[in-house]
């Protein structure tokens, strides 16, 4: 690290140009020397246009990632920069460290599609009691949307919801439900258990994208997870 600093600090002597007047411009050239960063197997490309350094993913592997942890990778590059230069990060960030676009926010690999569909088409019956309401239906899986945006991963499950039976605990008989009407019926106490119930029904899901660094933070990530009866 010392060897960077000082070879930063001979090209900012040499060239006569402030890192202040330019910091994203020296961050390319003379600190990641126009090389890309390489992350789980990922390889981040920057690419400087004269104005800020775009990044594209390669993805030799086929891995599934994130853009907001690959964005945070690239961010952590661009701070040790600026700490070592005194360069403002707030000012420049947007310029260092702008990644491309990513549809729902990650990329989930074919293998990992594969294994999430074969865990999804095993879900064949749930049954959930709450607080106040028993329910059990039958499930008939077609697909698993994922959406990655900020700390929150998205994880909903779709497919046919048949024959929904609620049993009122309460006195209030047994009697079939409308699977769209599913969840906006519940009462909170027993949408609270049945938020966490499914941490159970979807474990096998969530755990391909829990074990997966390049999509998941185990220290700052949290899941959201849902059953939805198909459109």
């Amino acid at each position: 690290m010392t060897n960077i600093r000082q070879h930063i600090r001979k090209v900012l002597n040499e060239e006569k140009i402030s890192s202040k007047n330019n910091p994203v411009k020296i961050f390319y050239y003379n600190f990641l020397n126009e090389q890309p960063i390489e992350f789980e197997g990922l390889i981040l490309v920057p690419n400087w246009d004269e104005e800020m350094i775009k990044w594209r993913v390669e993805n030799p592997n086929d891995y599934s990632y994130s853009r907001v942890i690959l964005k945070e990778v690239i961010q952590d590059e661009f701070k040790s920069f600026c700490s070592m230069t005194n360069t403002d990060y707030a000012k420049y960030n947007q310029y260092a460290c702008r990644i491309e676009n990513i549809p729902n926010g990650c990329y989930i690999s074919k293998q990992d599609r594969k294994n999430i569909d074969k865990h999804g088409e095993q879900i064949k019956q749930v049954k959930f009691v709450g607080l106040d309401s028993r329910y059990k239906f039958n499930f008939d899986y077609e697909k698993t949307l994922i959406e990655s945006f900020g700390n929150e991963i998205d994880i909903l499950v779709i497919g046919n919801i048949r024959n929904l039976i609620q049993t009122n605990l309460n006195g209030g008989g047994t009697y079939p439900v409308n699977p769209r009407h599913f969840i906006s019926d519940m009462t909170d106490s027993d949408f609270d258990l049945w938020k966490e119930e499914l941490f159970n029904i979807l474990k096998d899901i969530y755990n391909i994208i829990m074990a997966n660094p390049r999509i998941y933070d185990n220290e700052y990530d949290y899941l959201n997870l849902n059953i939805q009866q198909s459109p």
